[in-house]
């Protein structure tokens, strides 16, 4: 068995060079091998048809598979406006690509798709252990996608990834498959073979007060609270009316004060951010919420932030088991960057404290989360985070 990576990252202004450069690095770390995959994670600011073109001229033969990201993140940290390349090779690693396209009319039939197509592309007696996607950020149902490929894999088959992003503009994302650049596309990527696989995902928020009981609601259209309308849940704790929530970004409010949705025998509540409010006093969130769930105001600091990236990693190499770490993917939301600021490298530190100062890590950060849940009765069931560090490792 033997499982190769390298990483490589580049900040050249020119896109085609950056590709070239990050790709050229991470090949060498790799050992100039001729991998069987290429990850790629680039900022929005690139010219990404020139950007692909560049890595394809190192790297000509491997699938390339990736997005765009609000920063990237390797084992030196956070970085931003840069792209991060992972070179992978592997005789025991199987991986099956798939792309699921149209997500914003068809996001359950996207997940059919990918998770039937990925399971075709790997041998039938090869172990599976888990499943990978990139979905758009900005467009689509990801709960609706986890369903459907649920529906094909098993809904206690573990799925995780980040939603691509664009440098906290919200204005268009990208998915990179192949040679092509996509938009409202979901790239898939099954884990299959002769590896350990181990997920954690935590995020360190605590509930304000008692709980909100969801009366009224529509996908991730939070409408009425307790029978009111649901924006009153934030009037009642800071004061503020309507018509300030509506000028005031409510998606800078909700990176330190978010909304919580408690799920039964979990330690932690799954966090929706709430984007902006409508006339009504909706709250329109990142994020599904199901009519009848309890919904509390979240708040969080930095050291608690820091203790769920550290628990994260924690559940991540426990299920490794007896494996040797050989490669980190991270998946970290946009809001604890911006929680965190110039200290973002800490959560970094604490991931290589985990698993050694010498294991590769790759990620970036996110415009939502995909990941199992930790307790025994949920059987590791996939939901749809935000404000979430998830960590995923591959071991022998």
């Amino acid at each position: 068995m033997a499982l190769f990576v390298g990483v490589g990252t580049s900040k050249e202004i020119d896109s085609f060079g950056a590709g070239a450069l990050a790709a050229h690095a991470a090949l060498e770390k790799m050992g100039k091998q001729d991998p069987d995959i290429v990850f790629c994670f680039a900022s929005a600011r690139f010219d990404h048809k020139e950007l692909i073109r560049g890595i394809k001229s190192t790297v000509p033969t491997a699938p390339i598979v990736g997005c765009t990201t609000a920063g990237e993140i390797t084992s030196a940290g956070p970085d931003k406006k840069s792209v991060t390349i992972l070179v992978l090779k592997s005789n025991s690693l199987q991986i099956g690509l798939s792309l699921g396209k149209n997500i914003s009319a068809l996001p359950r039939q996207a997940g059919q798709f990918i998770a039937k197509d990925t399971v075709a592309k790997t041998r039938s007696s090869s172990i599976r252990h888990a499943f990978m996607m990139f979905p758009d950020g900005l467009k689509g149902n990801v709960v609706e996608i986890i369903r459907g490929i649920q529906e094909i894999l098993g809904t206690s088959f573990p799925i995780v990834g980040g939603s691509a992003a664009d440098d906290f503009l919200f204005q268009k994302t990208y998915q990179f498959f192949n040679n092509e650049i996509y938009e409202d596309t979901v790239p898939g990527i099954l884990i299959s073979g002769d590896i350990s696989v181990g997920i954690g995902a935590r995020h360190g928020w605590y509930p304000l007060g008692k709980p909100r009981i969801v009366t009224d609601v529509e996908h991730n259209i939070l409408k009425k609270l307790d029978g009111k309308p649901a924006v009153r849940i934030y009037e009642d704790y800071f004061g503020k009316r309507v018509s300030d929530l509506q000028h005031e970004p409510m998606a800078r409010m909700s990176i330190m004060y978010p909304l919580g949705m408690s799920i039964p025998e979990e330690e932690e509540c799954i966090i929706r951010n709430a984007l902006r409010v409508d006339n009504e006093g909706a709250l329109i969130c990142a994020g599904e919420i199901p009519k009848g769930s309890e919904i509390h105001v979240m708040m969080g600091s930095k050291e608690t932030a820091l203790k769920a990236a550290k628990k994260a990693a924690e559940m991540a190499r426990e299920g490794l088991y007896r494996a040797k770490p050989k490669l980190v993917f991270i998946f970290d939301s946009v809001a604890r960057q911006r929680l965190f600021g110039r200290a973002a490298y800490r959560e970094i530190e604490i991931v290589k404290s985990i698993f050694g100062e010498n294991t590769p890590i790759i990620g970036f950060y996110t415009y939502g989360e995909q990941a199992p849940l930790g307790a025994a009765v949920h059987l590791g069931q996939t939901f749809f985070h935000n404000e979430t560090i998830v960590v995923c490792a591959l071991g022998e």
